[in-house]
């Protein structure tokens, strides 16, 4: 396997299509393309494919599929890189003539021009689109046996219509295709070895119940999935089946807002979200089957979709032989395991791990009306993300995403691949402050995590680009380029309403650029005095302008707090008491947005307030996470108030990284390399007789499990020689027993 591997082949791709007036005509029926080549083969040796798609593909050789990667397109920049892929195909072969084929669909490539949210159309707004196309070289004992050029031809697919959004559409009558030669593109492109984990098919869920209505049959999988259905039915020739999925089922009609692509036929404030000129009027997901007579067999391809429920119309009940759903996302390694005997903090751990993973596919995205990867998202889940995964590729790879969107200026996108959005930026392509602060921070963390300087080294250069930027800028104007706190109760959903302590927060978030920056210049022994400076001066700045006579600063929100502890601005341990009280005041509920949560999170365990997190995570009244989880859909919603919400999204999943701080105690220090350095701090929660953790570090495992037996505590901590760590109690505990083998006996004074 080659990592800088130079191709011998071209670029190779079906005919350019007219589109018509504003790309109109491509929601119209034109079939995919499928590319194909023989070769022959004189004896079995061991042999590689190495290939990269623009778009989708479905790999086969000998009718054989390859690999068993879904929706295989590693989406960036792709002007500036395009990932390939290298599978063993030895066993695929065989002495004589063989045939490879090449099915290509869409993916965001060649995607639709239909208006997310009524303006952003991603073939005019992404730096690159065009028809999908594919490069391949095979080579056995360092010899190219085949690559991808003007011999290669090309048949028409069974797809109509493919694209991610918005589904599939298939005609799965035998196609006796005129067979044509393929078009070279002689472009040259960056390439680069696709290091992250593939996206697969994982857990099937079976149908939990069928409901007949006025428009067909409902099926009701009892959770929320993102992934493929799978279908198997009987039906008459040219039977058309149309599949439409939602999130949301009720007063027994399908109710498609939540998971609209890009709100597309939404109602807000009295207008419905247009999709532009050919686009449905709704932007539901839906896939269309053309039967055979007979059986039929049918599993998405080149899309997946976001349901619990599917409504099903050319057949009924009867004619369903098969039929189930299927997770399928970026399959990430578990590092992080949680289990305990309390059922309802298991359903919540459970939760927020299903709803992270629904929401992963090459990119951490969002919810499915959008797809995109934010940048504030990726900051507010950080914590709880490197605690559960193992991220070390993934975050490389989204790190040069927004790496290779950074303007002249030296700002970072809302977004990357950046797609049109940004929010209250500092500049054209650039998002507001909280959401370009994914570039410094998610690099630090993963040095801190992982302990890879190399990645300091190669990003350096960029981040400091950005941070001359940001502190060339007018100060007064750059902290109002600042979103706030995304997604607090407080606004009630109102998005365009100013969230708590916007201004503060501005202020506060280029202290933590400072700091970051600071952090990464020290370890590559760059100069960081004139960071350190601005700090110094910006620290007393927000101190001198937000703090009231209390103490307290800015309006006194949680979110305030939360920062203010944080960065450390004053005494932290006073601040966190008020903080508390101000909880209390809110009848416990914590009502931040995104950023103030995790934080409120990371805050209230450091200083040894962990019974006030546990509260706020069961409590049931009718804002909360379980009130969240009544629908049955064990999946976590977008907001906890508010309307024009996705039921899929995990933006308030922070809470799992409260788990392994709090109640195992493990938490990684801010000057760790690689997860060289804790502390262990348990909450020996009441709430909990048995509880058991395990990380998987790159140092090797810790676990952490303890057991209330009596008035006595049994803690069994296991940690590798290379992790320093040092053992402290925010409760009044006292450890009376303790062995070599890190069984500690624990009894509360």
């Amino acid at each position: 396997m080659k990592e800088n591997y130079q191709f011998k082949g071209n670029w190779m791709k079906g005919s350019d299509r007219d589109y018509g007036k504003d790309d109109s005509l491509y929601y119209q029926d034109k079939r995919n393309i499928i590319v194909f080549n023989e070769f022959l083969i004189n004896s079995i040796e061991k042999t590689y494919l190495y290939i990269a798609t623009l778009g989708y593909s479905i790999i086969t050789i000998n009718n054989q599929r390859i690999t068993e990667d879904e929706l295989n397109l590693v989406w960036t920049q792709f002007q500036k890189c395009v990932y390939y892929d290298v599978y063993d195909v030895t066993q695929y072969l065989h002495v004589g003539n063989n045939e490879i084929s090449i099915e290509l669909g869409n993916g965001m490539y060649n995607p639709s021009p239909l208006k997310l949210f009524g303006k952003y159309n991603l073939r005019e707004r992404l730096k690159e689109v065009g028809e999908p196309r594919v490069i391949c070289d095979l080579i056995t004992n360092e010899d190219v046996i085949l690559s991808t050029d003007a011999s290669w031809k090309m048949k028409e697919g069974q797809f109509l219509f493919n694209n991610l959004y918005l589904g599939e559409k298939i005609d799965l009558h035998k196609l006796d295709s005129e067979i044509k030669p393929v078009f070279v593109d002689g472009t040259k492109r960056h390439m680069q070895l696709n290091t992250i984990p593939p996206i697969r098919k994982k857990q099937t869920v079976q149908p939990k119940q069928y409901i007949s209505t006025n428009e067909g049959l409902v099926v009701d999988f009892g959770e929320m999935i993102s992934g493929f259905i799978d279908i198997e039915f009987y039906a008459q020739d040219h039977t058309h089946v149309i599949l439409q999925y939602s999130e949301k089922f009720e007063n027994n009609q399908m109710d498609y807002h939540t998971c609209l692509a890009g709100s597309v036929g939404e109602q807000i404030q009295d207008i419905t979200v247009p999709g532009g000129l050919g686009a449905p009027v709704m932007a539901i997901q839906k896939d269309e089957i053309i039967a055979c007579a007979g059986k039929n067999s049918y599993t998405n391809t080149f899309t997946y979709h976001s349901f619990r429920y599917v409504l099903i119309q050319g057949i009924g009940q009867e004619d369903i032989d098969t039929l189930s759903a299927i997770y399928v996302h970026t399959d990430l390694k578990q590092i992080g395991t949680i289990g305990t005997d309390n059922a309802v903090l298991n359903e919540l751990y459970d939760v927020a791990l299903r709803t992270k993973l629904n929401n992963v596919h090459g990119i951490f995205e969002d919810c499915a009306r959008e797809r995109l990867g934010y940048g504030g998202d990726m900051v507010a889940l950080a914590t709880s993300n490197l605690y559960t995964f193992d991220l070390e590729e993934l975050y490389k790879k989204i790190i040069r995403d927004f790496r290779y969107e950074q303007t002249k200026n030296g700002g970072i996108p809302e977004t990357a691949p950046y797609m049109g959005i940004q929010s209250n930026g500092t500049g054209e392509g650039e998002g507001p402050l909280l959401w370009q602060l994914v570039y410094p921070y998610l690099t630090y963390k993963h040095y801190q995590y992982y302990g890879d300087i190399k990645v300091l080294e190669e990003e350096y250069p960029y981040l400091y680009k950005q941070m001359q930027y940001l502190l060339n800028y007018d100060l007064d104007k750059l902290v109002h380029c600042c979103l706030g706190d995304h997604g607090s109760m407080l606004i009630a959903g109102q998005f365009r309403k100013p969230t708590p302590d916007k201004l503060f927060l501005g202020y506060c978030t280029l202290l933590l650029f400072l700091k970051y920056n600071i952090l990464t210049a020290q370890i590559i022994n760059e100069d960081m005095s004139q960071y350190q400076k601005k700090y110094d001066e910006l620290k007393l700045h927000i101190i001198h302008q937000f703090q009231n006579k209390d103490g307290t600063f800015g309006e006194g929100t949680q979110t305030g707090f939360a920062f203010a502890i944080a960065l450390q601005l004053t005494s932290p341990e006073l601040l966190c008491q008020k903080l508390v009280e101000k909880i209390e005041q809110d009848q416990g509920i914590f009502n931040s947005g995104i950023f103030g949560m995790a934080l409120t999170y990371e805050v209230l365990n450091s200083y040894g307030y962990n019974e006030i997190i546990e509260r706020w995570l069961l409590q049931e009244s009718n804002v909360g996470y379980l009130a969240m989880l009544k629908n049955g859909n064990r999946a976590l919603a977008e907001l906890f108030v508010g309307e024009q919400l996705s039921l899929n999204h995990a933006m308030f999943s922070s809470y799992t990284q409260w788990y392994y701080q709090g109640l195992a105690g493990i938490q990684i220090c801010e000057d760790a390399v690689g997860f060289d350095k804790i502390k262990l701090s348990p909450y020996f929660s009441k709430q909990i007789n048995h509880f058991e953790c395990t990380i998987e570090t790159n140092q090797g495992m810790i676990t952490s499990s303890w057991q209330r037996n009596q008035d006595e505590i049994v803690w069994k901590i296991e940690v590798p020689r290379t992790i320093q760590y040092q053992i402290k109690f925010n409760q009044d505990y006292q450890i009376v027993n303790q062995n070599n083998q890190m069984i500690i006996h624990i009894r509360k004074l």
